[in-house]
């Protein structure tokens, strides 16, 4: 139906780059998904070569390809997940989240 079931934000100290940011987000919201018992995601993100990553399971030698691994791994205990490419401009529920996560007490400190 295409409904919003459950959203994610985290803090992600330090990040290296906004790759490592984009695949950080990607495992922290499958853990989420899979915590709340949900079968089958549909995880959207507006990074083109981490969506391309996750879906060919490429880029291992670059600094974030073992957590690349790492979803891909956690998305195989999974009956399905689809990784999507969703430009920043077409995601408003994705942009909001992130501007709210940056109110958190814990991410400003």
């Amino acid at each position: 139906m295409g409904l919003v079931l459950a959203a994610f934000t985290q803090p992600i100290p330090l990040p290296t780059s906004i790759e490592m940011v984009e695949v950080l987000a990607a495992r922290g919201a499958l853990y989420f998904a899979k915590d709340l018992g949900f079968n089958k995601v549909i995880m959207e993100g507006d990074s083109e070569i981490i969506i391309k990553a996750l879906n060919s399971g490429g880029l291992s030698s670059s600094s974030f390809g073992q957590i690349v691994k790492d979803v891909k791994v956690m998305s195989s205990s999974l009956m399905s997940v689809l990784f999507s490419h969703t430009r920043r401009q077409g995601n408003r529920v994705a942009h909001g989240l992130a501007r709210l996560a940056c109110n958190f007490v814990d991410f400003q400190s």
